[in-house]
């Protein structure tokens, strides 16, 4: 019998977003197509915690920074016994210290980039997407691009978007629970924000236009749910609101299934830095209208007119224009939300993304690019 492929996912981010819960998803779900994983992730960050409670086999590194001796030698002795077949590092400081190990013990290398941030142009710091890395993968064509743009080869680069379960979200109800401990009513307009607390996501300029949209609409309600290094600012900011008493801050939520089926509308505001969002899928799924704005790889999955009302990114005043429309305008939201479901059913499920992720992991093992 032919043993399972042993993948193990590096990641030295301290958060817990769409990036590393695409990373614990494959995680649980890619051992039916013979892959076993594992994680090594930063001493206290939110990713390994999480990765702990859901029970999967994960070790902590010290990960000081780029070049740590202690960090390498552990990942060293790991790989070693446990015969990994192929790295996937998801941050950059894990990508140095991880392949660099590799290289020498000759494990495949797989860098996966989940951001459209752009990457260093001089030769030493693009190692990590140059001769220590064996294939790229991105979230997004977007992201694609902008790596083929800034100088690394476009024939090891392949673009696999983040899937969902997507009955798990088009099965969820309105039961008016969320609401209620929400202290939100239930037989009102509500229009929330599902997102990591960042800058880069724009929930201060979600803030901003739930305030004018509450200022023309006596009866709408808005939530923003999720937590991040900018909530006290975020919290700050919501107190000097004229209708905070309708903003509601939901913090960090795992039943997302059912706060969506609680929205009439589903916003992302984000500024930059984006690649297929997974929220942005997983309301589609739902049948929950969405509202974005004009960013990276947004425009994959939310098309303006199409499967999305979008607005321009950092302007509260488009942004409140664009959620005005979806709850004013039924009809069209009504058809994008047909469309919207039948985009994420065809391209972006669960099966879809692991199938593919398993064959690139088969393809590296056999030092075979797959793509």
């Amino acid at each position: 019998m032919k043993r399972p492929l042993r993948i193990l996912h590096t990641e030295s981010s301290m958060n817990l977003g769409g990036q590393e819960l695409r990373i614990l998803l494959e995680m649980e779900r890619m051992e039916p197509l013979g892959c076993e994983s594992w994680l090594a992730a930063r001493h206290d960050s939110a990713i390994l915690a999480e990765a702990q409670r859901r029970g999967l086999r994960a070790f902590s590194l010290p990960l000081h920074n780029r070049f740590d001796p202690v960090s390498m030698a552990i990942l060293w002795r790991f790989m070693q016994r446990e015969r990994i077949d192929v790295v996937n590092a998801h941050g950059s400081r894990d990508a140095w210290n991880a392949f660099l190990v590799a290289r020498c013990l000759g494990i495949a290398t797989l860098r996966s980039r989940h951001v459209a941030n752009p990457i260093r142009r001089h030769r030493i710091g693009q190692l990590v997407y140059g001769a220590l890395c064996d294939m790229i993968v991105t979230t997004s064509e977007s992201i694609r691009a902008g790596l083929i743009e800034a100088g690394i080869d476009a024939a090891k680069i392949v673009s696999v978007p983040t899937g969902i379960d997507v009955t798990e979200f088009s099965s969820a109800k309105r039961t008016g629970m969320v609401r209620r401990e929400l202290g939100i009513p239930e037989n009102v307009p509500l229009i929330g924000m599902i997102s990591i607390l960042r800058g880069d996501k724009g929930p201060d300029t979600f803030l901003d236009a739930c305030e004018r949209l509450l200022s023309q609409r006596a009866d709408v309600w808005c939530v923003l749910a999720g937590d991040g290094p900018l909530r006290p600012r975020l919290e700050a900011q919501h107190a000097m609101l004229s209708h905070r008493d309708r903003i509601v801050f939901a913090g960090f939520r795992r039943d997302i299934p059912q706060l969506l089926a609680e929205l009439d509308a589903l916003v992302l505001a984000s500024k930059s830095s984006e690649g297929v969002p997974q929220v942005i899928l997983q309301a589609h799924a739902a049948r929950v209208p969405v509202v974005a704005t004009r960013v990276g790889g947004i425009s994959e999955v939310a098309q303006e007119g199409v499967t999305a009302f979008m607005a321009q990114p950092n302007d509260p005043n488009s942004l409140c224009h664009a959620m005005h429309g979806a709850l004013k305008d039924a009809s069209l939201a009504s058809a994008q939300i047909a469309r919207g479901y039948a985009l994420v059913s065809q391209s972006y499920s669960l099966e879809v993304m692991l199938r593919r992720m398993a064959d690139i992991y088969g393809g590296l093992a056999n030092g075979k690019i797959s793509s």
